[in-house]
């Protein structure tokens, strides 16, 4: 996802780390965590999951979501 790699360079998130799951080959990830849908984002600081989003283009937006686990 550009809008995620593209956040992953700020330097606020220097220390964090970005998955990409396949969602058609890795359906037992998705399915632990309850991802239904793809083109979802799931934030997690540590274990614990902070937010999720679906389907959303907006960087602001994303960008909010990940400050969640800051």
């Amino acid at each position: 996802m550009p809008l995620l790699q593209s956040l992953m360079k700020e330097k606020k998130f220097e220390n964090s780390a970005a998955f990409v799951v396949d969602y058609d080959t890795q359906r037992d990830f998705a399915k632990a965590h309850g991802v239904r849908f793809q083109s979802t984002i799931v934030v997690f600081k540590g274990t614990q999951e902070k937010g999720r989003s679906t389907g959303d283009v907006d960087i602001a937006s994303i960008r909010s979501l990940m400050e969640r686990a800051l």
